[in-house]
C-alpha cells in the first residue's frame, strides 16, 4: 500500500526544518466537510511521491512537522507510536493527525 508524501525543507534563522504532508493515495485532490470544518487534501501540499507506508513512517520520524490524512497512514503512524490515538481527529469520517516537533 502506498501513500503520497511531499517534503519541503524551510530555513528558519539558519535552522533547516523538514515539513511533510502525507495522505492515502485515493484521497489526493479530495475535499471533506463536516459542519464548518473543511479538510482539503490538495496537490500543492500533499502531492509528492507515491511511497510505501514504511518509507512514509521513516520520513515522518525525520521531520519536524507532519500532516497526515487517511486511514492507512494515520493508523501506521499510531502503530509506530509517532501519534497518540487520542491525537487523531476526524472530518467527515476521515482521520487526520498533526505532528509538531520543535
Amino acid at each position: 500500500m502506498r501513500v503520497y508524501v511531499k517534503v519541503v525543507e524551510v530555513s528558519e534563522g539558519g535552522v533547516v526544518r523538514r515539513i511533510a504532508g502525507m495522505c492515502d493515495e485515493e484521497l489526493l485532490g479530495k475535499v471533506f466537510r463536516d459542519g464548518d470544518l473543511v479538510l482539503e487534501v490538495n496537490e500543492e501540499f500533499f502531492g509528492g511521491s507515491l511511497v510505501e507506508l514504511d518509507e512514509a513512517v521513516a520520513i515522518a520520524e525525520s521531520s519536524e512537522s507532519v500532516m497526515a490524512v487517511g486511514e492507512r497512514i494515520v493508523s501506521k503512524l499510531v502503530g509506530a507510536e509517532l501519534v497518540h490515538p487520542l491525537a487523531v481527529g476526524r472530518i467527515a469520517g476521515v482521520p487526520y493527525s498533526l505532528i509538531l516537533r520543535y
